[in-house]
């Protein structure tokens, strides 16, 4: 994710720590959200868990689980597969989507809910895109409230539609979903097509995605996304774990995208731009295949591989096997990035930052949006552990506790002041080698297991002597006034 506030944060943490208002980003933040939600289409089901092939999510026993029971009422099915399909004429220029989803209904539930979020203009503007809509093969009217109801279903969680159906419990069913919107005028250029994720930075109510998304950290689903460019000329695509190209037929190109195991919805990205813009780089970084594709002149792709090549090494000394076999960087001059499960859009500046996140945030991935601060905290301090000073013992704060467990965000000073809680963590622990090596042993029995901030505090105690639990409770979850 961005780092763009990293420098100055972690300048201002060795501070007083004053009063400070996270309502809203800053000016070139809140510039970079409304060029972002210009260009952005977020059509996703709510959910918590879905099927993971052996990922922990669905295998807890959500009848001793309190977490749970406390998300049930946002979260409400389970999700087994996403297939998608895009259609995308950069000549017009225009965007046509369908998706294909299979869930069940979580115990205590019986009326799903899917989130279509595009623009966030005027009233509900997501129903003029909606084309069609199927629950179970049975047609239903997105413009009739009778089928389709607007609501909040908890504290900070998104708007989403209610289907006005009781579905039963214990049964697979099978949502359908059609739309088609003019694409968005620049910032980004006409020819271009890219989702952009954005959850954890973007103000309330604000999941950016140009494709169905899922909007809960842990809920992990292998997707399939199938896209077609109605174009002559040629375009150059990538995107999370595979990218396959087909025959094209006259004037269309088509590729699928398939992340290949179960991850968070969030995390998965994909990328079509025009090839007579875009270079593309092949080589290999410690064996790992990249690939990058800019529109940056030669000496900005050649800084590009080396900072590649430079982190992906230390990143393996460090934490251990890159943890996916590819990584796909779309390089432009954005001043700042996001990462997303193999593959990163970013400017050179966050490049190592974004390529960080591939451990922490895209495949060790926290069970909610509250406990998302640890992946920002972690990659950090690793970049920049050698400057940071550690909190003290009377530090406090609820940057693991203060937000809604269903609000897409999370707590900004995890730059700052998460990092150097985990640098006074590190000093308990013996050094910078001993943390290092905690965090591979974190990273190696987390990943694609979702954990809390608890469980991260589980895993601290256990791990040293000199930082008991009640210390790691009051620098991680208790508020100021407390």
């Amino acid at each position: 994710m961005s780092r763009r506030l990293v420098t100055k944060m972690l300048a201002l943490a060795s501070c007083p720590r004053q009063p400070e208002d996270h309502s809203a980003p800053p000016p070139k933040l809140r510039q970079r959200r409304r060029a972002l939600l210009a260009a952005t289409l977020a059509l996703g089901l709510c959910v918590l868990g879905g099927r993971s092939d052996g990922a922990d999510a669905n295998a807890r026993s959500r009848a001793s689980d309190p977490l749970a029971a406390e998300l049930a009422g946002a979260f409400r099915i389970d999700v087994s597969s996403i297939d998608v399909t895009y259609d995308f004429w950069p000549s017009r220029p225009r965007i046509v989507g369908s998706a294909t989803l299979r869930f069940e209904m979580r115990p205590g539930q019986s009326r799903a809910l899917f989130h279509f979020n595009p623009l966030r203009r005027g009233r509900e503007p997501e129903r003029a895109m909606l084309t069609a809509l199927e629950l179970d093969g049975k047609p239903l009217d997105p413009d009739d409230d009778r089928d389709l109801r607007r609501i909040r279903p908890a504290p900070g969680a998104e708007p989403a539609f209610e289907i006005q159906r009781h579905l039963s419990a214990g049964n697979e069913h099978t949502l359908q979903v059609e739309w088609s919107m003019p694409k968005p005028k620049p910032p980004a250029d006409a020819r271009w097509f890219y989702n952009n994720f954005d959850d954890t930075e973007g103000p309330k109510d604000e999941t950016e995605a140009l494709w169905p998304t899922i909007s809960s950290p842990e809920a992990l689903i292998r997707h399939r996304i199938r896209l077609r460019v109605h174009s002559a000329s040629p375009y150059t695509v990538l995107g999370s774990g595979s990218v396959r190209r087909h025959h094209s037929a006259a004037g269309v190109q088509a590729w699928d995208i398939d992340t290949g195991r179960p991850i968070s919805s969030s995390n998965v990205f994909f990328a079509a731009v025009p090839s007579d813009q875009f270079r593309t780089d092949h080589f290999s970084a410690s064996g790992v295949d990249v690939k990058i594709v800019s529109n940056l002149a030669s000496k900005a792709r050649k800084q590009a591989k080396a900072i590649t090549r430079s982190a992906v090494a230390r990143l393996i000394d460090d934490f251990g096997p890159f943890p996916m076999p590819r990584m796909q960087i779309l390089l432009t001059e954005w001043d700042s990035g996001m990462e997303y499960y193999g593959a990163t859009h970013t400017g050179l500046g966050s490049l190592a930052h974004e390529l960080g996140h591939m451990y922490f945030g895209t495949t060790a991935v926290n069970r909610t949006w509250r406990d998302t601060w640890l992946d920002e905290s972690i990659v950090v301090w690793w970049e920049d552990h050698a400057s940071l000073d550690p909190v003290g013992a009377k530090f406090r704060s609820a940057i693991g506790a203060g937000r809604p467990v269903a609000a897409p965000g999370f707590d900004e000073s995890a730059y700052a002041e998460g990092a150097r809680v985990l640098e006074a963590i590190a000093r308990a622990m013996g050094g910078d080698r001993k943390m290092m090596s905690f965090l591979a042993d974190l990273h190696s029995h987390r990943k694609f297991r979702p954990f809390t901030t608890a469980d991260f505090i589980d895993d601290v105690v256990a791990a040293q002597n000199a930082i008991d639990r009640k210390q790691l409770q009051r620098w991680l979850l208790t508020p100021e006034d407390n």
